[in-house]
């Protein structure tokens, strides 16, 4: 009988899954290692497995004891070198290592399982009595890998027997719910946590029993100049013990990764595959609660990518690549959230061919089909029911699957993307946030009531004035849209939506507000009655009553003590946009009404000190706007800084850098957050005036100074356009000494040609681009750079062209200098104020190499330095002769 101490055994298990949670990868690595056993790794397995055959003897637990004195044994033979590792012997130490695992995971029902099969199999081999000299064959009959349960949906689907119908999506059995698509296969119910975390955890107790106690003495005292300070020390103690309860919950991903080895090394023995995982930011650590859900999803991406992706060993000899195909997962840090690719350099998707089998199996229309460009088309690898492969079998082709795996991860609060190359492989990019239990949200309020908006869900805010309204919402295709930077963005009315009386959405009397949403590929606007503030909330679960509603995520509690439903935007995109399936890049450019959409315009974020001093910055720098209260922003060191999602943003002041007015006291300010030398940094105002999207014309003399790149005239008042990376540069210039002195990747200076129509934008890239070292020659337009370059007497190593330019725009540049005998290795950078997925289609098709923004130096130089060839220039006279033949162009 086992020792009945449940306190000691809980031990014994904690200890054990330790102890086995990386033997797997272990096992493969000492297998793939072969003849030269890594002695090292070898007892460092045995270590673990003789410490939990010691402990399972000591407390009774005879079946977990055999086995692992079993594999003991063979472990032990290996590390004096009697036994080599082949790839049958590792097979039947895996599926012991399984079989042990399993029995920690039951510990109470160890007892009753049967372990004779592995025993006998380990020491047989151990006995010299098993042949192991053939891993072809022991491979070829590994066990079938069975196909991991996505969600309770897909799980019903798949045990559908192939000759009955499977049951209807509409079926209550084949909702995705969030508890069922995210139960863990084995609910760990403990964790470590550093003790360091803890000593941190035990001072924030002290400081907010501190806190407490002086707030009860001030409410006692009636001091009420005094509760300010002592609730502000309660919301940094706070904000501090937040952090630090998260850090507990912070788990490394190579928790989830560790798995995928043996996967595909089964799986590519069942496939007849020959197949290797590269696995990199394994430290990188997120919640416990979304490393336990992301499991499953990634599961079926790795086996796709295998199955799908990776192609049989001759097919990929006679297409030149190597016979072992790579699966690559990788996971970083970005923007504040966590990103995660899986990768593959298997044969991609088709876009063509994938267009053609959704119009087969009716997934779309053939008119749809032809609207759709070669992105879209991959996504429809995500449509619900819809499958590449040829014949069903027990590890694909049966039409689920990718959809379940999008949709758990959109309920996560994430995205998922793909990329594809034909020929070259396919990637799925991931985004999550790091953590579910306290997210920033958007707090919004539709016909009275509060609702939550997560902000990992919005791209920005657009309010609309009553009297443009009919300018930028319209309909199109029985659709209401919002034009939107050249775009036409599907609206959805959250009233609507919600089942109350849908608002008139003729003749607005007050200005539209538009939250714009992206979830997965999809982006729409979601039009609210006001937007109220943002704060950080905690989530809450809804009612059983309120399960069934794809539309909510959960609830919070706000702070004034009243409940809010927090919005799921994926949930809203499924059950409002489903009859506009079609509707997003297909429609970029189509005008309602006869309207002509501009391109060539820039969208400004337009901000004031004060009335009469009025500034600019391009949009497409600005990472997000913030409003925070003045009292959290601190001054250290001389410098201002603001407490920030857990770390310190750096905060500059107009006055500090440029001739401006003061900003004067106020409780609260926006922050304009912007990145420059790699940074995130925030600019302080008091006024945020409109977002416009507009065609001025820069002066770039008559205001021009540092931190001021020109100036304009907009509704009869000048505005200054501020160059916020220059004005990064002002306030902390030791971050742009190694930038600055960066040289250029050839040292006599490459040449750069820049289309521009502009004469403000091409001196603003002809100035930097110079200041880097790169020779520059500036063209007024597409026709004057095709001149130019179509002369044999120059040495142009790479072309930064303007999109919307006259006589010759930017595609058509590109297209002839791509099917140009000399000039079609050319690299390309499409330069522009907006872009949008219609645009960057067509230029891909036209040849285009990368898009950039413009006015984010930064990003064009880093553009720049990557595709500009690295090879020698032509001769000085080579070059000079090239200088004299400017004409039409102007050189700079």
């Amino acid at each position: 009988m086992p020792l009945d101490d449940p306190e000691l055994i809980a031990d014994f298990v904690t200890e054990s899954r330790e102890h086995l949670a990386d033997v797997e990868g272990q096992l493969l690595e000492i297998e793939a290692n072969g003849a030269n056993v890594d002695i090292e790794l070898v007892n460092k397995v045995f270590r673990g497995v003789h410490s939990i055959k010691g402990a399972a003897g000591f407390l009774g637990l005879t079946t977990v004891n055999r086995l692992a004195h079993s594999l003991e044994n063979l472990l032990g033979k290996m590390r004096t070198q009697e036994l080599a590792p082949t790839s049958a012997i590792v097979d039947v130490m895996l599926r012991a290592a399984d079989a042990l695992t399993k029995l920690i995971n039951d510990v109470e029902g160890s007892e009753g399982t049967d372990v004779d099969a592995h025993t006998t199999a380990l020491d047989r081999i151990f006995a010299g009595e098993a042949d192991t000299h053939e891993p072809a064959s022991v491979r070829r009959s590994a066990p079938p890998v069975a196909a991991p349960k996505l969600a309770t949906a897909e799980a019903a689907v798949v045990a559908t027997p192939r000759g009955e119908a499977a049951p209807s999506r509409a079926e209550p059995k084949r909702e995705v719910s969030a508890s069922a698509s995210f139960k863990p296969t084995v609910a760990e119910n403990s964790i470590r946590v550093p003790v360091g975390v803890l000593d941190s955890l035990m001072n924030l107790a002290g400081e907010l029993v501190l806190g407490r106690n002086q707030l009860i003495q001030t409410i006692t005292m009636d001091d009420h100049a005094g509760i300010d300070a002592v609730a502000a020390r309660l919301d940094q103690v706070t904000s501090e013990l937040q952090e630090a309860i998260m850090r507990t919950r912070m788990q490394p991903i190579g928790a989830a990764f560790s798995k995928f080895p043996r996967i595909v090394r089964d799986l590519s023995a069942k496939l007849g595959k020959q197949c290797e995982v590269q696995m990199d930011g394994k430290e990188v650590e997120v919640d416990k609660t979304i490393l336990e859900a992301i499991g499953d999803p990634l599961t079926h991406l790795v086996r796709n990518s295998l199955d799908h992706g990776v192609e049989s060993p001759d097919v990929r000899a006679a297409a030149g690549k190597s016979t072992v195909g790579t699966i690559h997962l990788r996971a970083y840090h970005q923007a504040g959230k966590v990103r995660i690719d899986v990768a593959d350099d298997g044969g991609g998707i088709v876009p063509e061919k994938l267009k053609q089998k959704a119009v087969e199996r009716g997934v779309i229309t053939a008119e749809q089909a032809s609207r759709m460009g070669d992105r879209e088309a991959v996504r429809l690898i995500f449509h619900p029911g819809f499958s590449t492969a040829e014949k069903v079998t027990d590890v694909s082709g049966r039409g689920v699957g990718m959809d379940v795996v999008r949709t758990n991860i959109e309920r996560l609060g994430g995205t998922v993307d793909v990329e594809s190359v034909p020929t070259k492989g396919t990637s799925i990019q991931i985004t999550l946030p790091l953590t579910l239990a306290i997210i920033p949200s958007l707090i919004i309020r539709t016909r009275g009531e509060c609702y939550a908006v997560p902000q990992v869900n919005v791209l920005e805010l657009v309010r609309v004035r009553v009297n443009e309204a009919h300018l930028h919402i319209s309909r199109v295709r029985d659709a209401e849209v919002l034009r939107l930077r050249g775009e036409l963005l599907p609206l959805v009315r959250l009233d609507r939506v919600l089942g109350m009386p849908a608002a008139s959405e003729a003749a607005p009397e007050s200005p539209v507000s538009v939250i714009v949403m992206e979830t997965g590929p999809r982006r729409y606007g979601l039009v609210v009655d006001e937007i109220v503030d943002s704060e950080e909330i905690v989530v809450k679960p809804l009612g059983r009553h309120m399960k069934g509603c794809n539309c909510l995520a959960g609830a919070t509690i706000l702070g004034d003590g009243r409940v809010a439903l927090i919005l799921d935007a994926a949930g809203i995109a499924a059950a409002d946009l489903a009859e506009h399936q079609d509707l997003g890049p297909n429609i970029d450019n189509e005008a309602p009404s006869g309207q002509v959409i501009p391109q060539d315009v820039q969208e400004l974020l337009l901000f004031s000190v004060e009335p009469d001093d009025r500034f600019a910055v391009p949009m497409s720098l600005v990472q997000r706007l913030e409003r925070v209260s003045s009292a959290d922003i601190k001054m250290v060191g001389g410098r201002r800084l603001l407490q920030y999602r857990g770390s310190s943003l750096p905060l500059l002041r107009l006055e500090d850098h440029v001739v401006a007015q003061p900003l004067s006291d106020m409780e609260r300010c926006f922050v304009i957050v912007f990145r420059a030398a790699n940074r995130e940094v925030g600019l302080l105002t008091p006024h945020l005036d409109d977002i416009r999207q507009i065609s001025p014309e820069i002066d770039g003399q008559t205001y021009r100074a540092p931190g001021v790149s020109g100036s304009f005239v907009f509704n009869g008042a000048t505005l200054r356009m501020i160059d916020l990376v220059e004005l990064a540069e002002l306030a902390y210039p030791e971050w742009f000494v190694g930038a600055n002195d960066q040289q250029p990747l050839d040292s006599e200076g490459p040449l750069v040609l820049v289309a521009e129509d502009s004469t403000f934008f091409r001196k603003q890239v002809s100035d930097f681009m110079a200041s880097k070292g790169f020779r520059v020659i500036g063209c007024e337009d597409g026709a004057a750079a095709w001149n130019y370059l179509t002369n044999e007497t120059h040495d142009v190593q790479l072309v930064i062209t303007d999109v919307e330019m006259p006589n010759m725009d930017g595609f058509e540049l590109c297209r002839r200098l791509k099917s140009h005998a000399t000039l079609g290795s050319l690299p390309v950078i499409a330069l522009t104020s907006l872009a949008s997925d219609a645009d960057k289609e067509r230029g891909r098709e036209a040849g285009i190499d990368e898009y950039q923004v413009k006015m984010d130096r930064e990003r064009v130089i880093e553009a720049v330095t990557t595709l500009l060839p690295r090879r020698k220039s032509k001769s000085p006279s080579h070059r000079a002769a090239s200088a004299n033949q400017s004409e039409p162009c102007l050189s700079v």
